[in-house]
């Protein structure tokens, strides 16, 4: 295990099976009609249903006549003779895209998809909505998505033809540049005393509902190749499934709308049929990342749920004139408004309910948006908490391999705390590196722990001799860095929302408001100025005590003032520690 390189596949099998959950049988399920499904065949009947309700419109349509004329549109423009203006595939093409597929993945067949149920973490286990469909794509179809996807891809972004507001699945865009365009326009109104409204819409099976018709549309406006678009549709339609609980299979289903999540070619067909959602020009901000949608605006009290309220009116219509399903229980909306302290109160009094689809929009204190928690301070301890909560989660599950009794060597150690830890902790970190030292000292103790445990260190040996030995910098410093590096890759983008989001002056260290780019300005903590640089004599730069067994007297000669010693020492002396049989 000493010997063992981090390349090594046993290395990664071993940290994937700690880092998850084991199997569990799917119990007996209860159905819409609170009857209970008992065996095999049932269960599979039971989530089957689930899967082909889920595939469909279950609302009947908002306006038929609209529906109706989307319908014979397309089915008119389906039967004309398509252009020959498509790139025919080339042999240098299909050799690229096949190195380009992940090897050692067991293929699916070429028929009809063979689905199984995998439970979605913290759902009840006795309902069928519970289960997440998966099947295994056969590499005749992964080459074949990837095919369309280039083409359409070279045609969108070729011609810049996806909104601006859409960071979704578009290259050189992340979650975390989305956040912190919502995070700077709500900084900017704390600067200027004015409150923000921010609202979270929850779109209710996006993928697996988008109208098949209405696409088709979409992408006929878009000039997408005609050739092109009768390949797609013939891709989406006619598709069937059958779910294989056990060694039982359901009987067979038609999927009558959505498209195939996983799917290398979904991402960027969803984004063409959102593409034309309503910009609006009063004022109110747009974002979007994939079927993550959000409006936030930033004026008066007044003239805040008057935008907004027109704004939310002219988006639901939006919504179901294409048969995109919203779930109003949750959406949220968050009233930012700057404090010192956790205010009590969720929003103010006498403040308007926000309504969508004729249900009322929940006002909250925090909402999880693109994996960050933001609060209505923006104080983000509520995030602090989460990721502090999960990192310790997955260091108690790799305790065997990165504690002190693992034998693994500790460069293995670290790569796995790099890897499988500090990127829970550390996630959009130039959104919320700025908060205030204390909550983020909760995330560098766990690094600490990490370090004195990885090291099989004794107490008395300060963390920044460890974080040294290890070669591993500290939170601040690391957030630090990488900070640095995502401003400098904003104020360069070729989007002009992102590059006028970072464009201020960060407020000195001593002002009361704090932006993200204050991190860049901030002095070091007092754990990342004791850290010296590591020498180039190897890993380790001087001995370090190993932990001893109980009773075991430990003699440790420090060779400078409180290097070694749990307190200052004069040069030379022996420090002896003695722990005592309990």
């Amino acid at each position: 295990m000493e010997e063992v390189r981090s390349s090594h596949q046993a290395f990664w099998k071993i940290t994937k099976v700690l880092k998850t959950e084991g199997y569990t049988p799917i119990p007996p399920l209860k159905r819409p009609n609170d009857s209970i499904a008992l065996d095999d065949v049932e269960v599979a009947e039971c989530i089957a249903d689930s899967i082909e309700t889920q595939c469909s419109h279950v609302f009947p349509p908002h306006d038929i006549a609209h529906i109706n004329s989307i319908e014979e549109e397309v089915i008119q423009k389906t039967t004309l003779e398509p252009k020959d203006d498509l790139t025919p595939v080339s042999l240098s093409e299909v050799q690229t895209l096949v190195k380009s597929i992940s090897t050692r993945k067991a293929p699916g067949l070429d028929g009809e998809a063979e689905v199984i149920g995998i439970h979605k973490p913290g759902k009840p286990r006795d309902l069928p909505a519970s289960y997440r469909p998966i099947c295994l794509l056969s590499g005749l179809a992964k080459l074949f998505e990837r095919v369309l996807k280039t083409r359409l891809s070279n045609h969108l972004f070729g011609k810049s033809l996806i909104i601006d507001e859409q960071f979704g699945f578009c290259s050189a865009h992340s979650c975390s540049q989305q956040v912190l365009r919502l995070v700077e326009y709500v900084s900017e109104g704390f600067k200027t005393k004015q409150k923000t409204v921010a609202v979270f819409f929850d779109v209710a099976k996006a993928f697996d509902r988008v109208w098949h018709a209405g696409l088709a549309y979409k992408l006929y406006s878009l000039q997408v190749p005609d050739r092109l678009i009768l390949i797609i549709q013939n891709f989406l339609s006619n598709r069937h499934f059958t779910f294989r609980h056990e060694r039982t299979h359901s009987t067979r289903r038609l999927i009558r709308a959505g498209v195939p999540q996983g799917s290398a070619l979904s991402p960027l067909l969803y984004s063409a049929y959102t593409n034309d959602i309503p910009r609006l020009t009063s004022g109110v901000q747009l974002a979007l990342f994939a079927n993550d949608t959000a409006l936030f605006f930033s004026r008066t009290r007044r003239s805040i749920f008057r935008h907004l309220l027109r704004a939310i009116d002219e988006l639901s219509q939006w919504f179901r004139k294409w048969r995109i399903e919203v779930n109003p229980d949750k959406s949220a909306a968050i009233q930012f408004k700057y404090s010192k302290n956790r205010s009590k109160l969720v929003v103010d009094w006498n403040t308007p309910n926000l309504k969508i689809m004729n249900a009322r929009i929940p006002w909250q204190r925090s909402y999880k948006y693109l994996g960050v928690t933001l609060d209505k301070n923006l104080h983000f301890r509520e995030h602090i908490t989460r990721v502090r909560k999960n990192a310790l989660f997955y260091t108690a599950r790799l305790g065997a391999m990165v504690g002190r009794k693992s034998k693994l060597s500790r460069r293995n150690k670290r790569t796995l705390y790099k890897m499988c830890i500090r990127t829970v902790m550390t996630y959009a970190c130039p959104v919320f590196a700025h908060a205030v030292p204390k909550a983020l000292y909760r995330l560098q103790v766990i690094q600490n722990k990490f370090c004195r445990a990885a090291t099989d260190a004794h107490w008395c040996l300060r963390n920044s001799i460890l974080h040294r030995d290890l070669e591993l910098p500290t939170l601040p410093k690391y957030m630090k860095g990488a900070s640095k590096r995502f401003f400098d890759i904003a104020r360069s983008h070729p989007k002009a929302l992102l590059r006028a989001a970072v464009d201020y002056q960060p407020p000195p260290p001593t002002h009361l408001i704090r932006r993200p780019r204050n991190v860049l300005i901030d002095p070091p903590d007092a754990l990342t100025a004791e850290e010296r640089e590591p020498t180039h004599e190897g890993f380790r730069t001087h001995p370090m005590p190993r932990r001893q067994p109980l009773g075991v007297v430990h003699r440790a000669k420090s060779r400078a003032v409180g290097t070694h010693t749990c307190r200052p020492a004069a040069h030379g002396k022996a420090i002896i520690v003695v722990r005592p049989v309990v």
